[in-house]
Order: C-alpha cells, then structure tokens, then sequence
C-alpha cells in the first residue's frame, strides 16, 4: 500500500528568527549549525528515497506475482476448455 511522503521539515523552519542587538554570532558558529541542517536534510531525504525505492520494488515484485497468476490461469482455463471438448465428442 502506498502512504503519502511525510514532511522531512516543518513549516517555516528555515525562516529565521529574530535577533536582538545582543544575540550576534560570528561565521564559525554558524557554518557547522548550517552543516548539520544540510546533513539532516541530506539524511531525511536518503531515508525518503529509499522508502520509495523499496516501495517500488514491492510494487514490481507484486505484479511479477500477479502476472504469473494470470499465466496459470490461462493454462487452467485452456485445460478445461480442452476438456469441455472431449466430453461433447463422447456424447
């Protein structure tokens, strides 16, 4: 069954906040907080293609197996029909 994908982010969370005169950082604290956001998103969005990866393997995998049932079907269907045919030629 497929799910809808989940937010890897909330809404406005790359929005920044507000900063009074005496909340001042440097470069150097912000690149590694700036590196981390990357890494997480980088990772939430590895997890959603793999999720998506599996699910479209599952889905192929499913319609292997249907499509083998129909092919038996079919047999099924051709025997009986063959079947059929020689009980009107006994008669």
């Amino acid at each position: 069954m497929i799910t809808p994908i989940q937010q890897t982010r909330q809404r406005g969370a790359l929005v920044p906040a507000t900063r009074s005169a005496d909340d001042v950082h440097s470069d150097d604290t912000k690149a590694p907080a700036d590196q981390d956001g990357v890494v997480q998103n980088q990772a939430a969005l590895l997890a959603q293609q793999n999720e998506f990866n599996f699910q479209l393997q599952e889905r192929a995998e499913l319609m292997r197996e249907f499509n083998e049932l129909r092919a038996l079907q079919m047999q099924q269907l051709k025997l009986d029909d063959e079947i059929v045919k020689k009980w009107i030629d006994l008669i």
